[in-house]
């Protein structure tokens, strides 16, 4: 039994393909949380639809709140179960992926954990790109800090309350609640699955957005997490989503 934690601002065209992903997955209990942030498209009505169609979704509607650390933080308080699963809204599962990470998680007692991640679209660019991230930064970095992707963060209600959730005045809180959980267990990374997840970031990215998450990965080897003020041209693209392309 699981809780999906997903957050949303404006993932009418995204979303659609979580879930249709998730519906796929066979032998494992769970509920979906989609916690929005007062969403201006058609999101909440794409929630709505796949509720109506069975499946088991909470829709918390959090009008004004852009942030995706406390998203995620009001996602884990409304949950039922005690493992956790945090995903962004661009994420698509493999299958049996659920199956797959509990047991791994399971047999090795992980209490939070993480995954490698991989481009969704069919692009040689976006490909190398996590790939490179994946299977060189990631474990770079782990080496200095025990990080976890945010798309894709098993926890359990345990941990989550310990650590006070996710620290919700950062930016790569993925890799502050990471270095934070540490205290109570340090986190892996899952060797039997990985999630596919969008390269939107990069459709519409400015040259001051890369240059400002170029730096702010570097920079999270020695610190994990960096506030808000220095990621301004990264946070201009919060929430205008270009249609996917996969």
């Amino acid at each position: 039994m699981i809780s999906i934690v997903i957050c949303t601002l404006n993932e009418e065209h995204y979303l659609p393909k979580l879930l249709e992903s998730i519906k796929l997955q066979d032998g494992v209990k769970y509920e979906i949380i989609i916690a929005d942030a007062g969403s201006d498209d058609k999101t909440g009505e794409v929630a709505l639809k796949y509720k109506e169609q069975g499946m088991p979704i909470n829709l918390l509607v959090l009008k004004n709140l852009r942030n995706i650390s406390a998203q995620r933080n009001k996602g884990a308080e409304a949950a039922i179960y005690d493992q956790l699963l945090f995903l962004d809204a661009d994420v698509v599962l493999p299958k049996n992926f659920l199956k797959i990470a509990l047991e791994e998680i399971q047999k090795k007692g992980i209490k939070v954990g993480g995954t490698k991640i991989y481009a969704a679209e069919d692009n040689f660019y976006y490909k190398s790109l996590y790939w490179n991230y994946s299977n060189i930064y990631l474990p770079v970095l782990r080496l200095f800090k025990p990080a976890v992707h945010g798309c894709c963060i098993f926890s359990t209600k345990g941990i989550h309350q310990k650590i006070g959730g996710f620290h919700e005045g950062v930016i790569f809180e993925d890799y502050r609640y990471g270095v934070d959980a540490a205290k109570y267990y340090r986190s892996k990374l899952l060797r039997k699955t990985a999630v596919k997840t969008s390269a939107r970031r990069f459709y519409n990215a400015t040259f001051r957005s890369m240059i400002e998450l170029f730096l702010a990965g570097i920079y999270s080897i020695f610190r994990a997490g960096i506030e808000g003020k220095y990621m301004k041209g990264y946070f201009k693209l919060s929430g205008k989503h270009s249609a996917p392309k996969y």
